[in-house]
């Protein structure tokens, strides 16, 4: 596989959030391709970290080189964000769901779980089934351990939008990719804004 070029991180978080869709995620030879992810702007988002400012670690983290890994702790799940366009101007897209690929009784034993289904299938499932830790925090994707593959939606594969997940602020933008009727997304439905 061939992994994606470094110009693909300088798009805008928007235009780039379809075209993750079919890619391959991989930590060390454990991965799958992204079925779900979201998209998160900058100062104007209101579901950003970086709304209304910069100061603060998670909005500082925003600011770092495009292709950058920001891997954040909410509750006990670490969540995967990679940083989109240029320094300077914030926006990520969150890694919400993996069909696994390669890895899987590896994936397995980290999530405690056997069906295939339950091993990515959420932002912080997929974070512990790969081994993502806080440690990976900063890396630049393709230079470290976390790689990103080309890849494209399969044959019948469609793409659709809805609002974002577990967020109370700008809720109702339509800021969430995912390939309909894959049985590995986070959450089921269109959630229509």
């Amino acid at each position: 596989m061939e992994t994606v070029e470094d110009f693909f991180f300088l798009k805008n978080p928007l235009e780039a959030l379809p075209l993750m869709l079919g890619k391959f995620l991989m930590v060390n030879g454990t991965g799958g391709r992204i079925v779900e992810a979201e998209a998160y702007l900058g100062k104007d988002d209101p579901g950003s970290f970086a709304f209304k400012g910069r100061k603060g670690k998670k909005k500082e983290a925003l600011y770092r080189n495009q292709g950058s890994c920001f891997i954040y702790k909410i509750h006990t799940h670490s969540l995967l964000n990679i940083i989109f366009c240029k320094e300077g101007k914030p926006g990520a897209i969150l890694i919400r769901a993996l069909e696994p690929i390669s890895g899987i009784e590896e994936m397995r034993v980290r999530r405690g779980r056997k069906k295939k289904i339950e091993l990515c299938s959420g932002p912080g499932k997929l974070t512990q089934a790969l081994g993502i830790t806080q440690k990976m925090d900063g890396q630049i994707i393709n230079k470290g351990e976390i790689k990103l593959f080309k890849g494209a939606l399969k044959e019948k594969e469609e793409i659709s939008f809805s609002k974002r997940i577990g967020i109370k602020k700008g809720i109702n933008l339509p800021y969430r990719a995912f390939i309909k009727n894959s049985k590995f997304l986070s959450r089921r439905g269109d959630l229509n804004p």
